[in-house]
């Protein structure tokens, strides 16, 4: 007959492998978690895996929808130049592109937007967020590079334009 503190040490010998296994599959550890196979229309780079704590996958492959997160040890500036380059290569077209502290890229793609926005991290490597969600369509179309705001009832039928500005003059 086992005495019981040997049978509680045999539990915990058999049971402690498959809680600690249990526990890596569900780990939100960006470099472990995430099949990026879920997402094939966006460039992903290598050895990158997607954080599943911050992310947000509806449907997969080429129809998704959602925000995919990546914490990744490559610079912010290596990512900014990875994803100006690798997303046309996916067929997404830019649109606008602004490289700061936080860098912003947006992309169309048929009746999909893609915005990736890339930012430092405080130590090493970078944050990559890169949010897909059908178009938005108000019904009219400006053809050229203008936008078109929408008009507020209380304004006048014609369209509210925008315009560039000036550029800044040098202060005095």
């Amino acid at each position: 007959m086992m005495r019981p503190i040997v049978r509680l040490i045999a539990t915990l010998a058999i049971l402690l492998p498959l809680l600690t296994q249990t526990g890596c599959t569900r780990s939100s550890s960006p470099t472990n978690s995430g099949d990026p196979q879920l997402v094939t229309d966006i460039p992903l780079p290598s050895g990158a895996g997607i954080d599943q704590d911050r992310s947000l996958i509806l449907s997969d492959r080429d129809r998704w929808t959602g925000r995919v997160v990546m914490v990744l040890t490559n610079s912010a500036n290596d990512m900014t130049n990875f994803y100006q380059t690798q997303m046309p290569n996916f067929g997404w077209q830019p649109v606008m592109s602004i490289t700061s502290e936080a860098s912003i890229l947006t992309y169309l793609r048929g009746d999909r937007a893609a915005t990736v926005q890339i930012e430092r991290r405080t130590v090493l490597g970078s944050v990559v967020t890169i949010t897909v969600a059908p178009r938005q369509s108000d019904g009219a179309s400006t053809g050229g590079g203008d936008y078109a705001a929408p008009v507020p009832r209380s304004a006048p039928a014609e369209r509210i334009r925008s315009e560039p500005l000036p550029a800044p003059s040098a202060r005095r």
